[in-house]
């Protein structure tokens, strides 16, 4: 009888081990949903109307929404690292000086590492370029110097192809654009605060596509000399951007020198105490050019 009840026992007991067990090892995932398409917001750190392209530390926070996500690989367009995690805020700070735009990109998992459409957004951050004393002192004569352009130099406004650092479709000859409100305008650069003061008085010449910046009211295209309370004297922040082997000169909100094409980043190619040769690139995709000189 004993033998009978610890035979009964033991089944019963192996019985309790296999229900248990297979409990244990019953691991699933559930449902597996696909993470909705990341909706990536930038926020460029110290960004502002006077400031579009921040507080010049070069730092961003990214906020990532993406219903049914658990991790997030990020990359902030400077290397080809990617960081993983499980946050959806993320801050970065970017190692690079002077203006440059960057593309970040997010991939989202889910359950079961069910992943996401990838998802990319583009902007542009400014990061402090420490300029050299010699550049502020050509620039500002280390307090205020005014500047006008180079009317009677051949070549004085041009514009080519992106890809080419020459005026290859254009070159002015000695004042070709006199009486369009162009060869009057004075540049004023203080060093005290960065200020940049444009004398336009009241006309602006430039590509009436573009010049919808000064004059929202405007329509078509092709040259044309903006007069008026939309042309007045303004005043604008400007700094330095470059590396170790240039330099340029960039406004932060409306500022321009020469024929306005909607560009606000000045690369300086040749620099004398007196002379200054610049390329910008339009909003039309080309590379114009301007000479300046010392008034």
């Amino acid at each position: 009888m004993s033998n009978n009840i610890k035979y009964i026992l033991s089944i019963l007991f192996c019985s309790i081990m296999v229900i248990t067990g297979c409990k244990k090892d019953d691991k699933t995932f559930g449902e597996l949903t696909t993470p909705d398409k990341p909706v990536i917001d930038v926020q460029v750190v110290g960004k502002t109307a006077a400031a579009p392209y921040g507080d010049s530390t070069g730092k961003i926070i990214v906020t990532i929404t993406s219903a049914n996500a658990i991790n997030y690989k990020v990359n902030f367009g400077e290397s080809a690292t990617d960081s993983l995690g499980t946050k959806n805020v993320w801050s970065y700070s970017y190692s690079h000086t002077g203006l440059k735009s960057f593309v970040v990109t997010v991939t989202t998992t889910g359950k079961g590492g069910v992943a996401s459409t990838s998802a990319t957004t583009s902007f542009s951050v400014y990061k402090k370029f420490t300029p050299s004393a010699e550049l502020v002192t050509m620039l500002t004569n280390d307090a205020t110097k005014i500047w006008k352009i180079d009317s009677t130099a051949y070549g004085h406004l041009g514009v080519g192809p992106a890809n080419s650092s020459n005026p290859e479709w254009w070159n002015a000859p000695a004042n070709d654009k006199v009486g369009l409100g162009i060869y009057d305008d004075e540049y004023t650069f203080t060093k005290t605060g960065n200020l940049f003061a444009h004398k336009t008085n009241n006309s602006i010449f430039g590509k009436k596509e573009f010049l919808t910046d000064f004059d929202p009211t405007l329509t078509g295209g092709g040259d044309y000399t903006l007069t008026g309370a939309t042309a007045a004297n303004y005043t604008d922040g400007f700094g330095y951007t470059g590396d170790a082997t240039s330099e340029s000169i960039i406004f932060f909100g409306k500022g321009h020198l020469g024929l306005y094409v909607g560009a606000h980043v000045f690369k300086i190619l040749s620099r004398t105490a007196t002379n200054m040769t610049l390329r910008c690139i339009g909003k039309d995709g080309n590379a114009w050019y301007i000479k300046i000189k010392a008034k």
